[in-house]
C-alpha cells in the first residue's frame, strides 16, 4: 500500500486555496460582461447589431466605470499585500487564510443586492474581496516556507497553480451558472464554494508540522531538520529597509510585475479581448478564456517536476535552474507578445491571436520555479512578507493596464487597438526577466535571520 505525506495533504490544501482565490476574481471577469447595458455605450464595439440576451439586470456603467470595477480588486490587492505579507507572517497563514475566505464569501454575496446603475457599492465589495487577496497569497507562501523541504519547494509552489486550475474553470462554470441562473449565482454559487473550503482548512492545516495533530511525528520530524534552521517560530519585525534595498529582491519584484503583467492578461482581460476584439458570443468567451490556461497549468506542474528532478537526482544547482528557466517564464512570452506589434500579422486573423496567447502562457507557466519561489530562496523566514512587498508591485498592474487599455481603445476596440497593450506587456516581461537574469540571487540573504535580530532587539 503506497503511502501519501501528510506535507502532500498540505500541498493539496495550498492548491484549493489558490483555487478558490481565482474564484472570487474570476467569476466576476465573466459576469461583468453581461452586468452591463452594453447598448448604452455600443458606439465603442465593432458590431452593429449588438444582441443582449437576459442574463439579470443591466445596469448604465460607462467604459471608465467598469474599468473602475474591473480594477476595483486590485486596488484592494495592492494596499493589503504589503501590510498583508506582514500580518501572515505575525498570526500564521493557517488564521489569515481562513478569516480572508469568510470575509471574501461574506462580501461577495452581499454585492449582488448592493448592485446597480450606482457602480460605487460593487466598487467596494469588490475592493474588499482584494483586500482579502492582498493577506491570502502573502499567507500561502509563508505556509510553503513551514512544510516544504528544501529539494520540495519548487513543487510545493507549483501548488499555487490551483490559481490557474481556477481561471480554467471559472470561465465555462460562469457561463453555464449565468446562462441557466442569471448572473446574481456566480456570486453566490462562488461564496458557497469558500465556505466549504474553509471548513476543510479549519481541520487539516496548521502552521507547522511538529504543531499539526494529523501529521505524523517522524515526517514532522524530517521537515524540520531538513529545514536546517532557516526558519524559526515566532515573529521578529521584519527586515523591511534591508528587503527593499537588497539588490536581488529588488529584481524579484521587477520579475514578479512582469509575470503579473502577463497574467493579468490572461486571467482578467482574456474574457473582454474576446468579447469585443474577437466578437465572440458569451458561450465561445467561456470556453476559450479557459484553453489558455489548460495549458497554463499543464505546464506549470510539469516545470515544478522537471526542477524538482534535476535538483534531486542531478544535483543542478538552483541557481542555474531559476535564472535558465526565465528563459521561459519572461523571455518568450514576452517575444511573443511582442509579435503583436506586427501589424501584418493581424491579417492572418483571430486563430493566430489566440495561438499566440497560448504559446505565451505555456511559457510564463514556468515563473513557478524562477521568481514565484525565489522568495523561498532569498529569506524564507520572511517569505510571507516579501510576497506581501512583491505582490504590492505586481497588484499596480490591476490598474495601469485598464487604464491604458480604455485610452488605447477609446475610438475602437479592436485586434488592432489591443495589440499596442500586448506589446507594451511583452516589453515589460523582456526588460524584467533581464534584470533577474543579470542581477538575480539564490543564496539566503543576511537579513533572513530571525536569532540575530531577536538578540539585537534584546540588546537594545
Amino acid at each position: 500500500m503506497i503511502k501519501i505525506p501528510y506535507r502532500s495533504w498540505i500541498g493539496f490544501m495550498i492548491f484549493w486555496s489558490a483555487t478558490t482565490g481565482s474564484f472570487f476574481l474570476g467569476h466576476f471577469q465573466m459576469s461583468i460582461l453581461v452586468m452591463i447595458d452594453k447598448e448604452y455605450w455600443n458606439k465603442t464595439l465593432t458590431r452593429q447589431n449588438y444582441v443582449q440576451k437576459d442574463y439579470g439586470p443591466r445596469y448604465n456603467w460607462t467604459m471608465v466605470e467598469e474599468g473602475q470595477l474591473i480594477s476595483s480588486y486590485y486596488y484592494g490587492l495592492a494596499i493589503m499585500s504589503l501590510p498583508g505579507g506582514i500580518l501572515a507572517d505575525l498570526v500564521g497563514p493557517y488564521r489569515s487564510i481562513l478569516v480572508t475566505n469568510l470575509m471574501s464569501a461574506a462580501v461577495t454575496s452581499l454585492a449582488v443586492p448592493l448592485s446597480g446603475n450606482n457602480w460605487i457599492p460593487l466598487f467596494v465589495c469588490r475592493f474588499i474581496v482584494g483586500l482579502g487577496g492582498g493577506i491570502g497569497f502573502p499567507a500561502l507562501s509563508s505556509l510553503i516556507a513551514k512544510w516544504a523541504p528544501p529539494k520540495e519547494k519548487a513543487i510545493f509552489t507549483s501548488c499555487i497553480l490551483g490559481f490557474v486550475f481556477g481561471s480554467l474553470v471559472t470561465p465555462p462554470i460562469a457561463f453555464a451558472v449565468i446562462r441557466y441562473m442569471g448572473w446574481q449565482w456566480s456570486f453566490y454559487l462562488t461564496s458557497l464554494s469558500a465556505l466549504l473550503f474553509c471548513v476543510v482548512w479549519f481541520f487539516i492545516v496548521s502552521d507547522y508540522p511538529l504543531d499539526n495533530w494529523f501529521c505524523p511525528k517522524e515526517e514532522a520530524g524530517y521537515i524540520d531538520e531538513s529545514l536546517e534552521g532557516t526558519v524559526q517560530k515566532g515573529w521578529v519585525k521584519p527586515p523591511i529597509w534591508k528587503m527593499i534595498t537588497s539588490l536581488p529582491f529588488l529584481v524579484l519584484a521587477m520579475g514578479h510585475f512582469g509575470v503579473v503583467s502577463g497574467m493579468f492578461l490572461v486571467v482578467t482581460l482574456l474574457p473582454k479581448f474576446l468579447d469585443e476584439a474577437l466578437e465572440f458570443d458569451l458561450e465561445k468567451v467561456g470556453t476559450m478564456a479557459a484553453i489558455p490556461n489548460i495549458g497554463r497549468l499543464i505546464a506549470g506542474f510539469t516545470y515544478g517536476i522537471v526542477v524538482g528532478i534535476l535538483m534531486k537526482r542531478y544535483g543542478i544547482d538552483k541557481k542555474y535552474l531559476r535564472k535558465g528557466f526565465v528563459i521561459f517564464s519572461h523571455m518568450l512570452p514576452g517575444t511573443v507578445l511582442s509579435i503583436f506589434l506586427l501589424n501584418f500579422l493581424i491579417e492572418f486573423g483571430h486563430s493566430l491571436a489566440i495561438a499566440l496567447l497560448i504559446i505565451s502562457t505555456l511559457c510564463a507557466s514556468s515563473a513557478v520555479v524562477t521568481t514565484s519561489v525565489n522568495p523561498q530562496d532569498l529569506a524564507p523566514n520572511f517569505a510571507g512578507t516579501q510576497i506581501g512587498i512583491i505582490g504590492f508591485v505586481g497588484a499596480t498592474a490591476g490598474f495601469i493596464y485598464p487604464s491604458m487599455l480604455a485610452k488605447i481603445t477609446e475610438e475602437k476596440s479592436d485586434l488592432l487597438h489591443w495589440s499596442i497593450l500586448f506589446g507594451i506587456i511583452g516589453g515589460v516581461y523582456l526588460f524584467t526577466g533581464s534584470m533577474f537574469i543579470i542581477f538575480g540571487s539564490t543564496s539566503v540573504q543576511p537579513w533572513n535571520e530571525k536569532k540575530a535580530q531577536t538578540a539585537q532587539n534584546e540588546t537594545s
